[in-house]
């Protein structure tokens, strides 16, 4: 098991790292925002700087070819029969209908940072199945073995994130006296030095208990299937501050026995452990950390590669050009040079306005002409290269971007051909990233389904599914299986449903056609429209209509149908 001073070497070395690079991260952030000319009280040059929205766009073009509608999957049954797909399929779509802002906020992440995570952590809740929350979370915040070459194969994984001093000594169980409290700060706005040290705890400048916060860092031991929380802010570091998880198990009356308080049902109902308590059917631990990753650093996978930090040079000079240009166009103000005592103040005034239709009278010597006693100021032309220059850098971010233009709004000359060429490269760069993103929604459903596993202990949920489940009793072991699953956009909504009914009764004809039972059609017409049981019956087809013996005068004409058991009456003498 990891160590008090090898986590503290883990924390200070993950500290360095993102400590040289937050520099580059706040610029990125500030193209993001349109914030790239970062001054404080502006003088007359600083108000002439124009931002260009670019990196916004480019970030949000993406985000609207990944945005996951309404992000759901298809569970594949486990191989050994362990478990219920039907069941697991449903408590994890329901789950990811509710989590599409942190889904979405964290694909934003990815693309403006190197990488970005999603994490699922258990929540107080009546609810059983609301006991999980997400967040998503920037890259400095999650602690990576930058060794390991996959996610699969790290040492350990952490979280580092800051917690209000009140609710770590009741979750943790510890004394006032054994914090050193620090003021809330965010990593990312915290560039100066008093703006660090007040992050790392040495400022003390704390006012009050809501402004008392210690940093946490919860580290995943993956080697000892172990559950760490450190804190440098907790006896300096010396100790750990607590050992595995509490989680809210079994379910909770929301209207307890007289005498029992919410303290004494929420402890009697929670389930303490040192180590990892999520694990898959095969006993593997499971980290609640999702990674987003977009594109990698090909030395080492685990730290990412930036989307806008591939064109932030060519972003940095857009937003040069265009101030220069503004500042340019601004300079090329209408002056006049007037020869001295030509005009008169009111004369001068009158020009000063500007007015349309004003006449202005001068006084001149008889012979004398008006051309050269008043010029305009001559203004250069701002050089052609300039904007040539700034066309080139779009262009850089284009081709940086491999989205094709027709993505953009863009017009172009092209043949069909040439759009259809386009249009498949274009499709098979979004295509990865959103692979990427499926595997993400899967792994979520994955982990949801674990910690929901857990979450239940012993007892049952009642779950309402449609046909052919219907009603059931949620258990633990029915989600306690190695699953497949594959991320579905818009898998379980009504227009998703409505779709499927129109392609039950366009194929309706053809499958009576080939042979199907009516009875098996009937049924999955019922299953489909959720229509009452009672109509799940089929009537039997009318008994054929028996034909009059050939002579007969049939019945009409008081004739009858003869038996087809009896002889046929022959004349008298026939053989």
């Amino acid at each position: 098991m990891l160590k008090p001073s090898q986590v503290q070497a883990i924390v200070t070395e993950h500290d360095a790292y993102w400590e040289h690079k937050r520099p580059r991260l706040r610029e990125m952030r500030r193209l993001y925002m349109t914030e790239f000319w970062d001054i404080g009280a502006p003088t007359f040059d600083q108000i002439l700087r124009t931002e260009v929205p670019k990196a916004y766009a480019v970030v949000e073009s993406y985000l609207g070819s990944l945005y996951a509608k309404n992000p759901s999957v298809y569970v594949q049954p486990d191989l050994r029969g362990r478990g219920n797909p039907e069941v697991a399929e449903a408590t994890a779509n329901q789950y990811l209908l509710t989590i599409r802002e942190q889904v979405e906020d964290a694909t934003r992440l990815a693309l403006i940072y190197p990488c970005a995570f999603l994490k699922l952590a258990p929540v107080e809740s009546v609810d059983p199945l609301k006991r999980v929350g997400c967040a998503a979370l920037p890259p400095w915040e999650v602690i990576v073995d930058a060794t390991a070459s996959s996610w699969e194969a790290q040492r350990w994984v952490g979280h580092d994130y800051l917690m209000p001093l009140n609710e770590a000594r009741v979750r943790y169980s510890k004394r006032r006296d054994q914090f050193t409290p620090r003021r809330f700060s965010k990593w990312i706005e915290s560039s100066t030095i008093a703006g660090m040290d007040a992050q790392r705890g040495y400022s003390n400048e704390a006012e009050g208990d809501a402004s008392e916060w210690i940093r946490i860092v919860e580290v995943y031991d993956l080697v000892d299937d172990k559950l760490l929380v450190w804190s440098p802010d907790y006896r300096e570091g010396d100790r750990f501050l607590f050992h595995g998880v509490k989680v809210q198990v079994g379910a909770l009356d929301p209207d307890p026995e007289e005498g029992v308080t919410a303290e004494d049902l929420g402890e009697r109902l929670r389930h303490e452990t040192t180590g990892i308590p999520y694990k898959s059917a095969s006993g593997r631990p499971i980290v609640p950390v999702i990674p987003f990753y977009f594109s990698r650093d090909p030395d080492t996978p685990l730290r990412g590669y930036s989307l806008i930090g591939r064109c932030i040079d060519q972003f940095r000079e857009l937003n040069v050009m265009r101030t220069y240009q503004a500042q340019g166009v601004r300079r090329m103000a209408r002056q006049w040079l007037v020869r001295s005592g030509f005009l008169s103040e009111d004369g001068a005034a009158k020009i000063s306005q500007g007015l349309d239709g004003e006449f202005i009278e001068v006084d001149l010597q008889p012979g004398a002409i008006l051309e050269g006693n008043i010029m305009p100021v001559p203004n250069p032309p701002i050089p052609a290269d300039i904007a040539l220059y700034a066309q080139t850098v779009e262009s850089d971010i284009a081709a940086a971007g491999l989205l094709a233009p027709f993505t953009r709004g863009e017009v172009t000359k092209s043949t069909a051909t040439e759009q259809n060429l386009l249009a498949a490269y274009t499709t098979s760069e979004i295509g990865r990233m959103a692979r990427t993103r499926d595997a993400a929604i899967s792994s979520i459903a994955n982990t949801y389904n674990v910690m929901l596993s857990v979450i239940l202990g012993d007892d049952g949920e009642p779950l309402s599914l449609p046909n052919p489940v219907g009603p059931t009793l949620l258990s633990a072991d029915d989600l306690t299986g190695d699953f497949t699953y594959w991320a579905v956009d818009a898998g379980t909504t009504p227009m998703s449903d409505m779709v499927k009914r129109q392609n039950l009764e366009r194929l309706l004809p053809l499958l009576l056609q080939l042979g199907v039972d009516q009875a098996v059609v009937l049924a999955e017409l019922v299953r489909t429209y959720e229509l009452p049981e009672a109509f799940n019956v089929v009537a039997p087809p009318p008994a054929p209509e028996a034909l009059p013996f050939p002579g007969s005068p049939g019945p009409e004409a008081g004739g009858g149908v003869l038996d087809a058991m009896s002889p046929p009456v022959l004349p008298e003498g026939a053989y």
